[in-house]
Parts: structure tokens; C-alpha cells; sequence
């Protein structure tokens, strides 16, 4: 888990480095780029706003992925827990008593051998 968390904080800071060396690098070079979106057509935009808006829609899919990814494995292993523990519950105390080896209310019928061991 630490290590998973320390993974987390590394890609973090590289990814704000790489944000903060972009804003620099853009505002250092105010060049118009054209920008062509499906769906709005083409515009010229200054290579400072496409850079955070290429970044942001990155950070937006890779949020989500690794939302679904981490939703995934917590309901597998909350499945995995249900299963382990069902199978280490013990009964109500109600069904325990039944579950209980006791003897048999009715006497067992006698066989043919013994009765005709009885009656010679």
C-alpha cells in the first residue's frame, strides 16, 4: 500500500514539473497554434492554453481509469472477504442445536436376524 502511495506521489510531481515547464516554455514562446476539435471546428490558440488543455483532458482519462481500476479490484476483494468469511461463520445458536449429533427420537427397527435369534 506504501508503495503504491509513494508511486502515486512521484507521478504527481513529475506530472506538475512537466505542467509548470510547459506554462514556462509557453508563455516564454507566445506562438498561436491552430487547433483543430472535432465537433467546433479549427482555431488558433496560444500554445500556453493547448498545453494545459492537452494536459487536463490527460489527467481527466487517467483519473478515470484508475478510478474504474481501483472500483474493480475493491469489489473483488470485498467478494473475496464475503467468501472467506461465510466460510469460517459458525451457525445461529438456534441451528446449532439441530446441527448437533443427538439420538434418535424413534428406536431402529429390529432387524429379521434378530428376531429370529429371539424366538429359538
Amino acid at each position: 500500500m506504501l508503495m503504491i502511495l509513494i508511486r502515486r506521489i512521484i507521478s504527481a510531481i513529475l506530472g506538475l514539473a512537466g505542467l509548470i515547464y510547459g506554462i514556462y516554455f509557453s508563455l516564454n514562446n507566445l506562438e498561436t497554434i491552430l487547433v483543430k476539435v472535432p465537433g467546433f471546428g479549427e482555431h488558433q490558440v496560444p500554445a500556453f492554453v493547448a498545453f494545459i488543455g492537452a494536459f487536463l483532458v490527460g489527467v481527466i482519462i487517467t483519473t478515470a481509469y484508475s478510478s474504474v481500476s481501483h472500483l474493480s479490484k475493491s469489489m473483488q476483494l470485498r467478494k473475496l472477504r464475503k467468501e472467506i468469511n461465510g466460510t469460517r461463520q459458525r451457525p445461529h445458536k438456534r441451528v446449532r442445536r439441530f446441527l448437533r449429533e443427538e439420538e434418535p427420537l424413534t428406536k431402529p427397527e429390529p432387524s429379521i436376524q434378530s428376531i429370529d435369534a429371539k424366538d429359538f
